[in-house]
């Protein structure tokens, strides 16, 4: 495929409401704070990472759609300076407080929608560019800005070939489409390989398994959709009462089992 191509179809864009999205980003933000489950040594992405990368305290990195900042404050005591982006208020703040608690003084977290801002503050500034399963970078425009922001090395990581047992439901009841297969993988792949980069690839398969309050399930789920697309008053309840079926005292489970692909590439003079 060449660029022209990819700029064409590559081109999720948001139909919805963006504060919906925060919101829904911000109602789960205490899942996402950070524990030493995400570390150096046992994380497969972060092992990874230091398999490809020789980090060191010379280094700085920029993580996009950092969260609640796990990743980020994982890795700041083997480089210099780590900033982390997020679009969410409340997984900042929940980043700068763990940050703050591990005395993490090289780790700085920003508030920023990676979709809507233009990248300018980050373009060229970082020796590490990484975005970790986020929405954040989702078509051209958003991979585009990962890629001019990183002086030497890129991570790319994209849950595909997914399965949501709850939320595919839920957008069929919104009447979208169920496809499990992301093409963004396929795309940036793409995208690098006509810059004259050489990406490498790995897999891993995996399985995501969470439970929410019934009513924080609604905001969640409800959030997203309407982060994205605008959602008619009868499919939202509809929504709500599919919700409460499948509760179990008064919690959803829910269960996603995908296989995470993660690109690297080395930036060339």
């Amino acid at each position: 495929m060449d660029l022209s191509y990819i700029q064409d179809h590559w081109s999720n864009r948001n139909k919805g409401d963006i504060s919906e999205q925060i919101r829904a980003w911000d109602s789960v933000a205490e899942d996402y704070i950070y524990d030493d489950t995400v570390c150096l040594d046992k994380n497969s992405f972060l092992l990874y990472m230091q398999e490809k990368i020789p980090l060191n305290k010379g280094m700085t990195i920029l993580d996009v759609g950092c969260g609640a900042g796990a990743y980020s404050l994982a890795l700041a005591n083997r480089v210099g300076h780590i900033v982390g982006v997020d679009f969410s208020p409340k997984m900042i703040e929940g980043a700068k407080k763990s940050a703050l608690q591990l005395n993490r003084n090289n780790a700085e977290f920003l508030i920023r929608d990676w979709y809507s801002c233009d990248g300018r503050e980050f373009a060229g500034q970082y020796d590490v560019v990484f975005a970790h399963t986020t929405p954040a970078v989702m078509n051209y425009e958003t991979f585009m800005k990962m890629i001019n922001s990183s002086r030497k090395y890129g991570l790319f990581c994209k849950p595909t070939r997914r399965t949501d047992k709850v939320f595919d439901q839920i957008r069929k009841i919104a009447g979208l489409e169920i496809n499990g297969n992301d093409d963004s993988t396929a795309f940036a792949f793409d995208v690098l390989w006509n810059m004259g980069y050489e990406p490498e690839i790995s897999y891993e398969k995996t399985v995501w398994e969470s439970e929410k309050k019934l009513e924080d399930a609604e905001k969640w789920y409800l959030g997203r959709l309407k982060g994205s697309i605008s959602l008619s008053a009868d499919a939202e309840n509809e929504i709500k009462a599919y919700l409460k079926s499948i509760s179990w005292d008064g919690m959803v489970r829910e269960r996603t089992d995908t296989t995470l692909v993660t690109l690297f590439w080395e930036v060339r003079e």
